[in-house]
């Protein structure tokens, strides 16, 4: 394998696609050989993903140093595959690879964007990592960005903007995650509300209780007949 015969079957290497059956319930590959060997792996790897001929969930390791210890790592991939780290989560079509975890952020995490680009009256904006690689800037992310804009004041609805980009990973920081509140309701007291202990022993002796301050309340009648005490 030499660059030049590298470069031609990159070219080629759509032609395979569709020639050949790819196993569809894979969940890990290894990619063992030299370091062309291995880069028109990463690029086929990435046609067949965006081609869906292998799913985007794909665990990808790859084999290190030189051809002894290539066998060796091949030997416990075969016995068992978790025994090497996976070191990609798929590729790009151009064969980049695309990594779960680095520079402190996750794929899944929610982000806000800073410095120049949370300038201006629409400050930070907020999204989530779809991915997370090396671009041709340095560490990248694909992030696919939240649209809450409200609508305008006449009521119209706003067309949607892009809401995927690649941000500089420098560029970005963890928001937390958005607060769902539930919709208002109306509580039934007499689901949260419970006796206190004692509460029972008044109401049993409630008529009693009226019998008692009944006797002691003038009748309105006799209140209204009785004469109006004199002043001396």
């Amino acid at each position: 394998m030499t660059p030049v015969r590298a470069r031609e079957l990159e070219f080629d290497l759509e032609q395979f696609i569709d020639s050949m059956e790819w196993p569809k319930d894979v969940t890990r590959v290894l990619l063992a050989g030299g370091g062309l060997y291995r880069y028109l792996m990463r690029r086929m790897a990435g046609e067949l993903i965006r081609a869906g001929k292998l799913a985007d969930t794909l665990e990808f390791s790859e084999v290190s140093g030189g051809i002894g210890l290539q066998r060796s790592q091949i030997g416990k991939f075969a016995r068992d595959p978790s025994s090497l780290p996976v070191v990609y989560a798929g590729y790009h079509p151009n064969g980049t690879p695309l990594l779960r975890e680095a520079w402190g952020l996750r794929v899944g995490d929610r982000v806000r964007t800073t410095g120049l680009m949370a300038s201006g009256k629409a400050g930070s904006r907020f999204g989530r990592i779809e991915e997370l690689f090396v671009g041709p800037s340095g560490p990248t992310a694909s992030v696919e960005f939240e649209d809450d804009r409200p609508p305008l004041a006449n009521g119209k609805v706003r067309e949607p903007r892009s809401r995927g980009a690649w941000v500089g990973v420098g560029m970005l920081a963890l928001a937390p995650e958005r607060q769902v509140v539930g919709p208002l309701h109306s509580v039934n007291p007499a689901k949260i509300w419970k006796p206190a202990p004692g509460l029972a022993l008044l109401a049993d002796i409630e008529d009693e209780a009226d019998d008692v301050m009944g006797a002691l309340i003038c009748d309105e009648a006799a209140e209204v007949g009785a004469e109006s005490p004199s002043a001396h």
